[in-house]
């Protein structure tokens, strides 16, 4: 296990790209918080850990592309684009979104205890779909 700041908040990214997570949950503190854009803030391991099996769900195919990385003691942001699609009705939509966005990591022990996301959310509603495709299922 990765045990710099920056190595370990790139391999927190590596377990989100790769939709994995217990990875996830093994890099977090028990009491690991995470704040999104709109300042909510979520918090215990166990409970993020479903927290992301839900977004993977939600918004398949979601990945983070980091240009730039800084680490300064336990905090380490990294700036960049997050991606991904959506499912409405269990349905993948073919339609994806792009956001820029930063990330900020807390670690305590070498572990993520806070994750905070900055970005625009506008890409959270999925693009109207017709009454046919919502309700169709393949």
């Amino acid at each position: 296990m990765p045990t710099a700041p920056g190595d370990i908040a790139h391999t927190f990214v590596a377990a989100i790209n790769a939709e994995d997570s217990a990875a996830l949950r093994a890099l977090m503190t028990d009491d690991h918080t995470f704040t999104d854009s709109r300042g909510n803030s979520f918090s215990g391991a166990e409970k993020m850990q479903l927290g992301w099996q839900h977004f993977f769900r939600a918004f398949p195919g979601y990945r983070i592309d980091f240009e730039d990385t800084f680490a300064k003691g336990n905090q380490v942001a990294l700036f960049g684009i997050g991606a991904g699609g959506w499912s409405v009705n269990d349905q993948v939509l073919p339609q994806r979104w792009t956001v820029a966005a930063a990330w900020l990591a807390e670690l305590e022990e070498e572990k993520i205890k806070h994750c905070t996301v900055f970005c625009d959310t506008s890409w959270v509603n999925p693009p109207a779909v017709s009454i046919e495709t919502a309700y169709t299922k393949e």
